[in-house]
């Protein structure tokens, strides 16, 4: 992700309330008690000391520097002029912008209009044309193009990871994961996307030049020190600690598997009893190719007692149905090598036994990445590598800060609030842009 320019370092955002008259309110109030009353704390509890001028010994007094005016657009092409204040260290001099929270650094549209186009193009089936097409058509007096649209999600993308900002919304990392990968393509060559996930919230996203066990330890390694890093800065991780999850659970593919094991030595693997079903139903598909003489009773029969295996309820109950098995079909070589590969995997297919949290199946974020699918094949895939990471970050971020729909059983929460996080009914957008600068319970005011 981007590095913050300087100015960025000096600049503060705060929110004010619900509506932008409690910001306007206090920023037109000749004197400026009010405002100063309200958003000094938040400055101190926000501005670092590397912030301020060298020799800077208190950082809890300003006062207000100067005013200028930044225009804005809302979703339905409406413009509107809006006052940011400057505010100057009373210690050191040092000047600080105040942003309030509805306003995004370098954009010209406000908070609620760009969550809504990056909810329309990252969160629906919408092609970047659509996206841009549907946004002209609100009134907004220019015609966008869809490159705007694409620039925007890169903008998002580089903001700031999202595992970071889950931990920033106070999410504690995860310690049971799911951890799977789909193929895409890249200028004609097939290339492959590396999530990891805590059931439907995605923690994670890269992209990987191939599907083999290098490419999965490199992409392994980055997400641990990232997450390292991101449980550091937000004190979820203790300085001498590193993130390790209790277990993960992938589709089985060997080379995540040993590429899991080899980063986290101690991790318990599981393997989605989905996937482990349909390569019964594949290996019973042969078995039926194979056996044209066989009966539909003797071939339900046989789907009966190998179907039995993956719903064994315990490990004991699952290595004495494959041993039952084996000794039924010892002279059935397509049906013995789905058992002995049953056999050698029993401990993994059963390891979410030991866990009440642990995944069983790998379906939350199997969904998540079919609706990927969906978007890359509208985007038209990629064609440059330095815009896949983004993408994807964008994507898991909408993902999991959008909010549900009546109707739905977590209606008006998003993913994050599901999993814990409190944001206070702020919309995702302006959660987000605090997030950009610190943690989200140190940016509030107590009485929100």
């Amino acid at each position: 992700m981007s590095k913050p320019s300087g100015n960025q370092k000096r600049t503060a955002i705060i929110y004010f309330g619900e509506t932008r008259q409690d910001y306007l309110r206090l920023v037109e109030e000749k004197g400026h008690r009010e405002l100063l009353a309200y958003i000094q704390p938040l400055l101190t509890a926000q501005l670092l000391e590397d912030q301020h001028h060298d020799g800077c010994s208190d950082q809890s007094h300003y006062t207000v520097h100067s005013q200028r005016n930044r225009q804005l657009q809302g979703l339905l092409g409406s413009k509107e002029t809006i006052a940011i204040c400057r505010v100057r260290c009373q210690t050191c001099g040092a000047v600080f912008t105040v942003l309030p929270s509805f306003i995004l650094r370098y954009r010209r549209q406000d908070a609620d209009c760009v969550g809504k186009i990056l909810e329309m193009n990252l969160g629906m089936g919408l092609t970047l044309r659509e996206t841009a097409s549907i946004y002209s058509w609100m009134g907004t007096g220019r015609s966008w193009q869809p490159s705007w649209v694409w620039s925007l999600v890169q903008w998002l993308g580089n903001l700031l990871p999202v595992y970071l900002l889950l931990m920033r919304m106070g999410l504690k990392p995860p310690e049971h994961l799911l951890s799977d990968e789909k193929f895409a393509v890249l200028n004609g060559k097939k290339v492959y996307l590396f999530l990891a996930s805590e059931q439907e919230l995605i923690w994670y996203g890269k992209w990987m030049g191939s599907s083999d066990e290098d490419c999965f330890t490199e992409t392994i390694e980055a997400f641990c020190v990232g997450m390292d890093e991101a449980g550091r800065a937000s004190g979820h991780i203790a300085d001498e600690d590193e993130y390790v999850p209790i277990s993960v659970t992938t589709d089985g593919w060997i080379a995540s598997q040993n590429a899991w094991e080899s980063r986290v030595p101690d991790i318990t693997l599981m393997e989605c009893k989905f996937h482990g079903h349909k390569r019964v139903f594949s290996s019973l598909d042969d078995y039926e190719k194979a056996h044209p003489e066989l009966s539909y009773q003797q071939l339900s029969q046989v789907k009966a007692h190998l179907n039995s295996i993956l719903a064994a309820p315990s490990l004991a109950a699952f290595s004495q149905r494959i041993r039952r098995n084996i000794a039924r079909y010892h002279d059935q070589p397509i049906l013995l090598k789905r058992l002995n590969i049953l056999k050698e995997k029993r401990f993994r297919f059963n390891n979410h036994l030991k866990f009440e949290d642990a995944p069983t199946y790998s379906a939350p974020l199997d969904r998540s990445i079919r609706f990927l699918d969906e978007k890359l094949h509208s985007f038209g895939q990629f064609r440059a590598e330095h815009a896949i990471d983004p993408m994807l970050n964008a994507w898991a971020i909408v993902n999991n800060l959008r909010s549900f729909l009546l109707g739905a059983k977590k209606a008006g929460q998003s993913l994050a609030q599901f999993f814990g996080a409190i944001v206070n009914d702020i919309p995702w957008m302006e959660v987000l842009n605090l997030c950009t600068v610190g943690l989200l319970h140190d940016l509030l005011p107590s009485s929100s």
